[in-house]
């Protein structure tokens, strides 16, 4: 895997041992490597010299990984990096995929190939500035330019390794999960959701646009037989690519829908998901929901309204969306039924 340009490493940890190891591999593939041996030490030689990527421990004395990592994604917002770990506690690397790392690798390494791998990977795609502000997940999913999948993929190693690892994977999905309260003006917004520890979660993410709108969906992971992770990972890309590439415009929940019933059905490791999307548009007092394999109702005051359930995502062949009514005064309230081991409901209410 020779370099026709020489790119610069810079690798952080604590271990002189590991840090020789890597080292030497890189510089085996004509990598030229700088070391340190914690964040404090990595955050001096940014000072002096940036490199092309950085590869981070996690567990590190002085300032940690995390630590460094924030700090990394204030001061130097375009810099590559890779988190490598030893701890089995996935809840601790998604924190660093939150500030934009673009892949983790888990030690020990037991194949350097998947290091080189990720390393020429994350590089390729830092050249490319579109990409550069993406979404981790799509880098595992290797999304094109439109944010649509290839028909002919080949995942990231590491979605092997989640779908080994069942209970590492529901680490990782719940931690991914953001704040369930989120405002914007003067509309609030709040996810309550119960649910056992013992099975894969209910997740969910959101956004605002500057138009008046709040896009969301819910997942229950526990549906899909094989493909859980895969598959919730590659509805958030998805989710997340849409937003992208709208630039401001005005979201269209059936074009987003449409968009991730073609990723699933192309992925080699997607299949159908039950699942909620809905789009807040305040501006039109209006609510459009999508229910696919999840029962639900759609309340505020004394009323309420039973959604029309359909086929799990990433097996329909129409979109029908409902639409409600959005009332400004009071508690808009989509309450989600039928869930195994799990209840929640999404509030959604003007504030003065």
């Amino acid at each position: 895997m020779n370099c026709k340009q020489i790119s610069d490493v810079l690798i952080l940890d604590d271990d002189p041992v590991f840090r020789k190891l890597v080292t030497s591999l890189l510089e085996s593939q004509h990598y030229e490597v700088f070391e340190a041996a914690n964040g404090l030490e990595g955050l001096q030689h940014l000072s002096q010299h940036v490199p092309d990527l950085v590869i981070c421990d996690i567990e590190m004395p002085l300032l940690n990984g995390i630590e460094f990592v924030e700090e990394v994604s204030h001061q130097y917002p375009s810099l590559p990096m890779i988190v490598i770990s030893g701890t089995e506690k996935m809840s601790v690397v998604a924190k660093a995929l939150k500030f934009g790392i673009k892949d983790f690798v888990t030690k020990p390494i037991i194949d350097p190939s998947h290091l080189l791998k990720t390393v020429a990977t994350t590089l390729k795609e830092a050249k490319d500035s579109a990409i550069g502000g993406r979404d981790f997940t799509s880098q595992w999913f290797q999304l094109d330019h439109q944010g649509k999948l290839p028909e002919e993929q080949e995942l990231h190693w590491h979605l092997q390794y989640l779908h080994q690892h069942p209970s590492i994977s529901r680490d990782l999905l719940q931690a991914l999960i953001p704040e369930p309260q989120t405002s914007q003006g003067v509309w609030h917004c709040h996810f309550r959701v119960l649910q056992s520890l013992d099975i894969m979660p209910l997740v969910y993410d959101y956004t605002w646009s500057m138009n008046g709108q709040f896009l969301f969906y819910v997942l229950d992971t526990n549906s899909p037989q094989q493909y859980a992770v895969p598959t919730s990972l590659l509805v958030r890309a998805l989710f997340n690519d849409y937003i992208r590439h709208q630039e401001g415009q005005a979201f269209h929940i059936q074009e987003l829908v449409q968009n991730i019933e073609k990723g699933i059905r192309y992925a080699d490791c997607g299949e159908p998901i039950n699942a909620i999307i809905g789009l807040a548009d305040f501006p039109n007092q209006e609510c459009h929901i999508l229910s696919a394999g999840i029962d639900g109702a759609w309340c505020h005051s004394d009323s309420q309204q039973t959604l029309v359930e359909r086929a799990s995502l990433g097996a329909q062949d129409t979109v029908q969306v409902q639409c409600f009514s959005l009332h400004n005064r009071g508690k808009n309230t989509l309450r989600l039924s039928g869930l195994p081991h799990a209840s929640a409901q999404i509030v959604i209410e003007g504030r003065s």
